[in-house]
């Protein structure tokens, strides 16, 4: 069988400085095991190379993962459990139920932990208390490397793995920025085009009919970064240029700390400005401050009507098939989505137009017959149902309430006409009034209830054939069922279920 062997290391092992858990040497302790167990099998490696161990977004264990779904591995070996993973659940979820049903075998070395021990059984308390001690370690030193970071932030140094378009490390010091004139040039010139009233989109135009290298790809040629850029082409965006033309940095200032993690495996946030570590003058600028306040100046303009208004259920949901973009909505006259790189970027594959209703009802089809296909519409029926039979006794509880109100506010009403008969001065007339709103809020409660209960009824009726029980596109459906849609065409709209 193919024996797949499993390294990562990750900046969580730089603040421990274990020699043990570099990847030469794990790999060296693998291939030693391997050899002397396996020996006449085939050894294929997956290594993970400054990714945290938290989540699986690793290429690394994602590629080990694809050869598990394959059939191409047979064994999985690690140095040890924290090496695959250090999330106890989902440890525990491979572990126990996905590498056993799909006929993985799974060895850790340092936890003498041998899955072809377990076959049929449940594993040690011991195992499970490991995974669980690893992944309380990963939280208690996240909170510990933030603190450290943040403190050396600080300081006013810069802690970032890639400094700015235009500036790059200072060689004989990591936390300073040094301009890369090559870069530089091109930044400059785009702040004095916008400073001059051209428009960001006017800018892309032109650098790409120029042919200006844009960040991503001159990152890319350098190879700081690896990703390969959407489309397969390189090309400025009018989105990534708004944020470097507000980026602070070129005019010699740090600002940090803009965005955090909450928790482990929860996504980055933007957070209060007040907590954002500003370091003024902490390297040369590359734009001149005159130049950079009149460019602020022109973001203060206020959006469009058409802008603020814009609410269809599937804004910022829809992607270009062609150059996977999110689709744009125009509501000027008839409502439709189209993509921008037809018309801003020339990308001739790109979707002209398709209307929002059109795209709507293919949606909404789909989605019914995969909650179909899934089993699920019993389920959502069921759901639906005991929300309808909980507003009714809410509705009941409320209405129960209202009514002993109105008792109080009656004998209330009683008490000040006695004292209004025997010449007391007491506000009879507004107790008149307190209790017909009471009644009124009754009566209003009372028809509520109702019509609850009418829909409890007709619920109780329907068979899970006829209703779907989804019956309209909402936000929370395209949460719970949609991963992404891609737009080719009228003809060809592609879902990725979640």
């Amino acid at each position: 069988m193919n024996i797949a062997i499993y390294m990562r290391l990750s900046k969580e092992d730089d603040f421990c400085r274990e020699e043990s858990n570099s990847i030469t040497m794990q790999r060296l302790l693998l291939r030693d095991y391997v050899r002397e167990h396996f020996p006449q099998d085939k050894i294929l490696e997956f290594a993970d190379d400054g990714y945290s161990g938290t989540n699986f977004d690793r290429p690394g264990v994602q590629a080990l993962l694809d050869g598990v779904k394959n059939g191409e591995i047979g064994c999985i070996i690690v140095k040890d459990f924290s090496r695959f993973a250090r999330d106890y659940i989902e440890l525990g979820s491979y572990l126990e139920q996905i590498f056993p049903f799909m006929g993985v075998r799974f060895i850790s070395i340092n936890d003498k932990y041998d899955s072809e021990q377990y076959v049929g059984n449940v594993a040690d308390i011991d195992v499970n208390f490991k995974n669980l001690l690893y992944d309380l370690y990963s939280k208690d030193l996240s909170v510990k490397i933030k603190a450290s970071v943040r403190a050396v932030k600080e300081q006013g140094k810069a802690v970032c793995s890639t400094p700015p378009f235009g500036y790059a490390k200072d060689p004989e010091d990591r936390h300073k920025f040094v301009i890369a004139e090559d870069e530089a040039v091109t930044v400059r010139r785009m702040f004095r085009m916008y400073a001059d009233g051209m428009s960001t989109v006017e800018i892309a135009r032109i650098f790409n009919a120029e042919g200006v290298k844009p960040p991503s790809q001159v990152w890319h040629e350098k190879g700081i970064r690896k990703a390969d850029p959407k489309g397969g082409v390189f090309i400025w965006q009018h989105s990534g240029m708004l944020r470097m033309l507000k980026n602070r940095a070129y005019v010699g200032d740090l600002v940090q700390g803009v965005t955090e993690c909450k928790k482990i495996r929860d996504d980055r946030r933007v957070t209060d400005p007040e907590k954002w570590i500003v370091t003024e003058n902490h390297h040369e600028p590359i734009i001149d401050k005159e130049t950079f306040d009149k460019v602020q100046a022109r973001f203060g303009k206020k959006l469009k009507p058409w802008c603020q208004t814009d609410k269809h259920v599937l804004v910022g949901r829809v992607n270009c098939g062609c150059c996977g973009r999110i689709m744009r909505h125009s509501t000027s006259g008839h409502h439709y989505y189209w993509c921008s790189g037809l018309n801003i970027y020339h990308l001739d594959g790109c979707v002209k137009r398709i209307d929002d209703f059109y795209l709507e009802e293919v949606i909404m089809y789909q989605i019914q017959q995969h909650i179909m296909e899934l089993g699920e519409s019993d389920k959502l029926l069921q759901a639906e149902k005991e929300a309808a039979a909980a507003a009714v006794e809410e509705l009941k509880k409320k209405c129960a309430a209202a009514q002993k109100s109105i008792d109080r506010a009656s004998e209330k009403r009683m008490a000040e006409f006695e004292a209004y008969a025997l010449g007391k001065k007491k506000s009879y007339d507004a107790s008149i009034d307190e209790v017909d709103k009471l009644r009124k809020k009754h009566e209003g409660l009372l028809e509520q209830m109702s019509e609850a209960e009418d829909k409890v009824r007709q619920l109780n009726r329907m068979k899970v054939h006829e209703s779907f029980a989804v019956t309209k596109l909402t936000t929370e459906l395209l949460d719970e069922y949609v991963e992404s849609i891609e737009v080719y065409s009228e003809d060809d709209v592609r879902i990725i279920w979640k």
